[in-house]
This record gives structure tokens, C-alpha cells and sequence, in this order.
């Protein structure tokens, strides 16, 4: 059985969960992605197959690195290319003002997420709201962009580089960006190149994914994609506990943490620390 990560190189146009279901249907595989990406944006997304599907709260909440294109000059609805103008200012700025602006945008953070963003209010997502005319209220949030600066500039055209913890808005701080500097602003490309230490260089493009017979090449295991968790490896009598899902106490209580648990080579699942006690967190099947 096919299970683990696979890197896709999301093309424009596309929804995050369409690319997963054209995976499901192209080769009859359990599927999802952890971490959403735009339709107009491009780039790196995680998809888990089978099995790796039931840890994809690590992933999710990893940092991510963007590239994005901004014009300025111009406040939309949707913060990007795709929506309606609200209004239109004078750019008075210079590439310089942008870079010394950006060190304002460095740090935590709170943020409002864009009023068309996949954020659910009340049970609907806010873009769905946002399309029928129902003004959304969409409630700040703590976010760290670890880094922020120009690659390029062209005024009224600048590329920029966001290295950003996760559920950080590459639209909300290009649009706050704009806002600041009094001329507006909106993202025209997005692109995602990092995840953790996976990277879109690494990623299979989906055209060419689509005509693949045979994907077992491309997938990373899911006890090695769990790079960023420590590895413990178990006794035979304990990780026998571990297998019926019963807990083991520890000589002394730790701090809390996911761990990744082997007997020998064979990795069992995740298991979480609380306190004196080490729990069955996520196993595999089969043990």
C-alpha cells in the first residue's frame, strides 16, 4: 500500500482540494493535504496518502516561506488580482521606503485575515459570505513572520519574500503593507516554497504527476517527514504497551511533547508526553 507525504507543485487555478481529488481518482489512493493554498496561488502543497493522512496536524502548523508579487496603488476586496477595486491612490513611495516599511511587519503580529479567506464564521466559510454581499467580521490572530524582504522592485511592482508561521495571510500583510505605506496594495502572484524543510524544488510538477503510472518514487515515508519530532526507540515489553494503546510511567514528568516511537526499525506511530506518563498518540495499523 501506497502511504506517506507526496510534494505537489500546485499550478494556478486550481483548489487545494481539487488537486487532492484528482490524486484520490488518478490512483485510488486515501488523501488529503495539510495546509491550504489560494487558487491564484502556485507552489508546494502536502498531500498524505493513506495512512500518513491521520498525522496531519504536525504538518499543518509548520512555518512557510512565500514569494509574492505586489502592485501598488490599488485596495481589492480580495487583497489579490482577482477582486474589485475599492480604490485607487497616488504611489508616492520608493523601493527603499518598502524595505525600511517591511521591518514594521517583522515579529508577532495580529492579524486580520482576508474578508475572502477560508476562515469559517458561523459555520461558512468567510468567502462564501463575502460573495453574497454579508459583511464579514473576521476576528484577528497571532501570527510571526520571521522575515520579511525585497527581492526585487519595479514601482509600482515589487517582489517580496515572507518566511511566516502558520495561518499567517500573505494577502493580509500585503494589503497592511499597502495601507501603511498610504498608496494601497495587492497581491498579484503567490507563491509557496517551503514548508519546514520541504521545499517546492524537491516538489513533482501536477501536470506531470497526472501522467504518472506509478508514484511509490516519489513518496517519503511518513515516520521520516516527522523529521522534526524526536525519535525514541522502545523496549520490546514497552512498545508491547504501546500497541494496546496502554500508557507508560515514566521515572520523572517532562514537558509536553510528540515523539516519534520505533521498536528496532519499525516505527510505531506517535506518542505524546504529559507530565510522568508517555501515551499512544497516533499509531499505525498492523502492529
Amino acid at each position: 500500500m501506497l502511504s506517506g507525504l507526496l510534494l505537489v507543485d500546485k499550478p494556478k487555478g486550481l483548489t487545494s482540494m481539487e488537486v487532492v481529488e484528482s490524486i484520490k481518482k488518478r490512483f485510488g489512493l486515501k488523501a488529503g493535504h495539510a495546509g491550504t493554498l489560494d487558487p491564484i496561488a502556485t507552489g508546494l502543497l502536502i498531500v498524505l496518502l493513506e495512512e500518513a493522512t491521520k498525522f496531519s496536524q504536525f504538518f499543518i502548523g509548520l512555518d512557510k516561506t512565500y514569494i509574492t508579487t505586489l502592485k501598488l496603488g490599488e485596495i481589492r476586496d480580495t487583497y489579490d488580482e482577482e477582486g474589485k477595486v475599492i480604490e485607487t491612490r497616488p504611489v508616492k513611495v520608493s523601493c527603499h521606503e518598502i524595505s525600511l516599511a517591511l521591518e514594521k511587519f517583522k515579529g508577532e503580529l495580529l492579524q486580520k485575515p482576508p474578508p475572502f479567506s477560508a476562515k469559517r464564521i458561523r459555520g461558512k466559510r468567510a468567502y462564501e459570505l463575502a460573495r453574497k454581499g454579508i459583511e464579514v467580521d473576521v476576528k484577528p490572530v497571532k501570527v510571526t513572520v520571521h522575515k520579511a524582504e525585497i527581492l526585487s522592485c519595479n514601482i509600482p511592482y515589487a517582489e517580496l519574500l515572507f518566511e511566516v508561521s502558520s495561518g499567517t495571510y500573505i494577502r493580509s500583510l500585503v494589503h497592511d503593507l499597502g495601507l501603511y505605506l498610504s498608496c494601497g496594495a495587492y497581491v498579484v502572484q503567490l507563491r509557496r516554497i517551503k514548508i519546514g524543510e520541504f521545499s517546492v524544488e524537491k516538489a513533482v510538477n501536477y501536470e506531470r504527476l497526472m501522467s504518472l503510472m506509478d508514484i511509490s518514487g516519489l513518496i517519503i515515508p511518513i515516520d521520516e517527514a516527522l523529521y522534526f519530532l524526536p525519535k525514541v526507540n522502545l523496549r520490546k515489553d514497552l512498545s508491547r504497551k504501546i500497541k494496546y494503546g496502554m500508557p507508560i510511567k515514566l521515572e520523572a514528568p517532562y514537558e509536553r511533547i510528540f515523539l516519534r516511537l520505533y521498536e528496532g526499525d519499525k516505527f510505531l506511530g506517535v506518542g505524546l508526553i504529559e507530565g510522568d506518563t508517555l501515551k499512544p498518540y497516533r499509531l499505525m495499523r498492523g502492529l
